[in-house]
């Protein structure tokens, strides 16, 4: 593995407006702390042009093929060499130090999976509906959050000792889903860690109504994995659940974010848009568990 310490996979599918401001970010980090980037792509835009000619030192792993983030991501992990492998999105713009916190962290603790806390970049200006995409998917994760063991880790800064992604030198997950990977290790006996140190923000100029469509899409699809030995009574049985899911999601979206004691009059005016987010994922759950994942899973490109 060289003298990397630290590789950072990140998936990206045209992302040209944001890609820039993610490595910017990483550039000087790279130049202090011994570590990789490495971006697997799937772009038809100019994605892949702008990190050849900026950003020369990313390891640029480019496919033809429209791949979902999870396929991206696990191709990005198959090459890593870092003893320690995050998982940033294009997104994500990391704090100046965030590479030291990662490895600090590690350093620190037991813990196979550590994540930290995401905030909403340029948060003065950000528009109404930047605000409610920005809370449903990180709201629990917005500063300040509270250092220990938790039950969720953001995907967008989430960072892995290499033994619980490799055996010997072969990938152990292909396709990276973050979350049945994170489950696994649980199982395994190794809680997630929630590090406030480890910090980035989130730049995702992204329409509702795009939000919209995704929520959907993970929602069928995490369905539709987590059901796809289980017999058709225990499909009905989940599907039964799911008018259910939204009011479940808010409640705890509601505890986890009303102690931060920041940003409650924001989150409160956004209650309806969180309703309707989690409604539409609700919709596409109940979907995944009667007719499987259709071809949702394939179509995750944030």
């Amino acid at each position: 593995m060289d003298d990397i310490r630290l590789s950072v996979v990140i998936a990206a599918h045209n992302v040209c407006d944001v890609i820039d401001a993610c490595l910017v970010a990483l550039a000087a980090q790279a130049a202090t702390t011994p570590l990789e980037v490495i971006v697997a792509d799937s772009s038809t835009d100019s994605t892949p042009e702008i990190i050849r000619e900026r950003f020369p030192w990313v390891r640029l792993v480019h496919v033809d093929e429209p791949l979902a983030v999870p396929a991206l991501r696990g191709r990005g992990i198959a090459v890593a060499r870092g003893a320690i492998i995050a998982i940033l999105d294009p997104f994500s713009v990391a704090a100046p130090d965030w590479a030291s916190q990662v490895l600090s962290a590690h350093a620190r603790h037991s813990h196979i999976v550590i994540g930290g806390s995401v905030d909403l970049y340029r948060a003065e200006s950000a528009s109404y509906a930047t605000w409610s995409v920005y809370l449903n998917e990180y709201g629990l994760f917005m500063s300040p959050v509270v250092r220990g063991e938790t039950w969720i880790l953001a995907g967008s800064n989430v960072s892995y000792k290499r033994a619980a992604l490799f055996d010997g030198s072969t990938p152990r997950y292909p396709v990276f889903w973050k979350t049945y990977v994170n489950w696994a290790i649980e199982g395994g006996g190794s809680p997630l860690w929630l590090e406030p140190d480890v910090r980035v923000q989130l730049n995702k100029p992204l329409a509702f109504s795009d939000f919209l469509g995704t929520r959907y899409r993970h929602g069928r699809c995490f369905a539709g994995m987590r059901v796809q030995r289980a017999s058709a009574a225990v499909r009905i049985v989940r599907a039964a659940s799911t008018p259910a899911v939204p009011l479940l999601l808010l409640w705890r979206w509601t505890s986890g974010f009303w102690p931060k004691r920041r940003g409650r009059l924001r989150f409160a005016a956004t209650v309806p848009a969180q309703l309707a987010f989690f409604s539409v994922w609700a919709w596409g759950e109940a979907w995944g568990y009667l007719r499987g994942p259709g071809t949702c899973c394939e179509q995750l490109f944030y």
